[in-house]
């Protein structure tokens, strides 16, 4: 706070001290001064017109003079890097610290400062206090603001009965940093706003840029007096004038945004490229993102990552984000997560929602981090405790998916809702829920709403659960009309064309076409990453959607056979295990069941089992056919744990025979719950 101080006052100490002279000090010359207050006037009269170099040499000789004044006056220059010379916190507290011995006012405060910051010296605020009250008995009002600003920012010795005390015996001096302190004091501690205005008012009008933008904001939002855009822009273009780097940050967000005046991006930009000039972090980040997206200005990723990091070097937030998404992304940069990872982390330490977002996402699906929904849904519950509706949609998915915490679609409902005017998943899922939760009533007339508006948000697939709830989820909205147009505008769905190339096949609500209908099959498969020939072999050999043909059957599982696919393997084997359209052949029926199970198959497995423990066609071989059934029982595959189960228990083995059976049981086959419930 001091340097702010300080820097503001440095020409009025200076410009008050030469206004001493008279016009016979006007006349003297170098050779002929024979006081230190005669060096210390030439000096201020050197400064006020611009020779740095004479004013320079002019104030060190009055301070080895000993003159109090310019003692404090050198401190002051070597304090803030003044007139040429590089800055010096060394030299700036031995001249404060002399013009001290001799009771100077202005060097005492600027001694505090320094215990007060811990520059140079060790922090020590009860010096610093020790120092303000030094220069306070003297009467020296701009140590009331100094003293009042410590009581107010400092956490171990804030005392706001003290800080506004101190503030009010400035402000009688007409201290204008008393007036800002007394504005904080009630804009942000006591939340008084009318009182607030009163002192922010007082200080604008003592020509305080700061004041004059908070003004202006007050103003404009109608805190503290009555809403006055007029009057709220004419302070913020004093405050631009004298440029306030907030007030030019804000007035090109007022471009940018249309706040109050027509959207004008160019003159966003140009407002923008200004107050990241004068050090706005917020107005750096802004152009920034300008840059990166080639929005308005031709793009320059590496202008908009160098403004990024001249804000981040601000410690903002915002800037540590996008330079680490830039880097996780990998698009405009090359990838890097070493880099991004750790600059989220940070963001998100600073209370970043859109970092917090970003790791909850990253979390999610394990990207650039290894993937954990507990961390997930941590990140993702923290964004959206600060009200950032980008991540209601990730949160409230986490809560109807269950990921990271309990399931629960009423919570996942009100994230939802609240972020669904933006996001197709998040209308998509408020469909669900209303047309498929167990928590929430059914409401399938919501359901069509949102599933329609995530449809117009860009998620074509949500037409397959529009024809589902026309087709079949909902009697009462029962359409097949409505059900066939949505299942068509959705066939990037595999559900929509598995079902519209079955109302092909069986002519529900269309003219029966077979090859539309296979056509449709094998868009399926595309999707699915299926084989088009097993399930139109499945198709014929079960004969539910089109006529019974086991030829036909045949002759699509052996195309897909030999494509290595296992189920028309194991389905053409039962073929020749029964004789069902071809001769009964058992030998082949073992060599496909072997077959499927190489490529993967577990129900082979069972089917393999059963002919040997039953000796279909060959010599029993219980050993065997255990052998193959325990296989598929430890796939989890829940028959073959029934049928394990209740073997061993029919040879005798009831330990092992029930625990097969509970496994089975908990997979929900059927006939191991009704054993089970027998049992008790």
């Amino acid at each position: 706070m001091y340097h702010l101080l300080l820097i503001t006052l440095i020409a009025g100490l200076l410009a008050a001290c030469s206004s001493t002279s008279s016009n016979n000090d006007k006349t003297k010359t170098d050779t002929n001064l024979h006081s230190s207050d005669d060096k210390l006037r030439l000096a201020e009269s050197y400064y006020k017109n611009n020779q740095p170099e004479k004013a320079l040499t002019l104030y060190q000789q009055a301070a080895n003079d000993g003159n109090a004044r310019a003692q404090g006056e050198l401190g002051l220059i070597y304090d803030l890097g003044a007139l040429g010379v590089k800055e010096d916190n060394a030299l700036a507290f031995h001249w404060y610290n002399k013009a001290a011995k001799q009771n100077d006012p202005q060097s005492f405060v600027n001694l505090a400062s320094f215990y007060r910051e811990g520059e140079f010296v060790e922090k020590d605020l009860d010096k610093a206090i020790f120092y303000y009250q030094k220069a306070l008995n003297q009467k020296f009002a701009m140590a009331n603001c100094e003293l009042g600003y410590l009581y107010l920012d400092e956490p171990s010795y804030q005392d706001l009965h003290k800080a506004e005390a101190n503030f009010l015996m400035g402000a009688e001096s007409e201290q204008v940093p008393c007036y800002l302190g007394l504005a904080y004091l009630y804009d942000f501690e006591q939340n008084d706003q009318q009182q607030a205005f009163r002192w922010y008012k007082l200080a604008a009008d003592s020509d305080s840029a700061i004041a004059q933008y908070n003004l202006a904001l007050m103003y404009i939002n109608g805190a503290g007096a009555d809403k006055n855009i007029q009057l709220g822009h004419e302070y913020l273009a004093i405050a631009v004038e004298h440029n306030y780097p907030f007030a030019v940050g804000y007035l090109a967000k007022t471009y940018d945004f249309g706040w109050n005046v027509g959207e004008d991006k160019l003159a966003a930009v140009e407002l923008y490229h200004k107050a990241a000039e004068l050090g706005d972090a917020d107005s750096q980040v802004n152009l920034g993102m300008f840059y990166e997206n080639g929005e308005y200005v031709s793009q320059n990723i590496q202008t908009a990552l160098q403004l990024y990091k001249m804000a981040a070097d601000q410690g903002n937030a915002l800037a540590l984000n996008n330079i680490a998404a830039l880097y996780l992304n990998g698009e405009k940069v090359e990838k890097d997560l070493s880099t991004a990872v750790p600059l989220f982390y940070k963001a998100a330490s600073l209370g970043n929602p859109n970092a917090l977002t970003n790791l909850g996402v990253m979390y999610r699906f394990g990207n650039g981090v290894q993937q954990d929904d507990k961390q997930s849904f941590y990140y993702l519950k923290k964004a959206a405790d600060l009200g950032f509706k980008a991540a209601y949609k990730h949160l409230g998915i986490s809560y109807h998916l269950g990921k990271g915490t309990e399931k629960n679609d009423k919570l996942a409902l009100s994230y939802l809702l609240d972020s669904v005017n933006h996001s197709a998943n998040s209308a998509y899922y408020n469909g669900v829920i209303y047309s498929q939760s167990s928590e929430v009533t059914h409401d399938f007339d919501k359901a069509i709403i949102y599933f329609e508006k995530a449809y117009e948000l860009g998620r074509q697939q949500t037409g397959s659960n529009l024809g589902w709830i026309y087709e079949t989820a909902s009697p009462e909205h029962h359409n097949i009309q409505k059900a066939i147009n949505w299942y068509q505008q959705s066939l990037s769905s595999s559900y929509s064309c598995i079902r519209l190339a079955k109302l092909y096949l069986k002519g529900e609500g269309v003219a029966k076409d077979l090859d539309k209908g296979f056509e449709l099959y094998r868009e399926y498969a595309r999707i699915e990453k299926a084989d088009a020939d097993a399930l139109i072999g499945n198709l014929y050999f079960f004969g539910d959607v089109v006529e019974q043909d086991y030829q036909k059957a045949k002759l699509h599982f052996e195309r897909a056979i030999a494509n290595k696919q296992l189920t028309a393997a194991n389905n053409l084997g039962e073929m020749y295990r029964l004789g069902t359209g071809v001769p009964q052949d058992i030998h082949k029926a073992i060599s496909l069941y072997e077959a499927s199970i190489d490529w993967g198959g577990i129900i082979a497995m069972v089917n393999l089992s059963e002919i040997y423990l039953n000796g279909e066609g060959v010599a029993v071989n219980e050993k065997l056919g255990l052998s193959w059934l325990t296989k598929a029982a430890e796939l989890e595959q829940n028959d073959a744990q029934y049928a394990l189960g209740k073997r061993l228990i029919g040879n005798q083995d009831q330990v092992e025979g029930d625990k097969w059976i509970k496994q089975s049981a908990e997979l929900g086959n059927e006939k191991a719950l009704k054993y089970l419930n027998r049992s008790l």
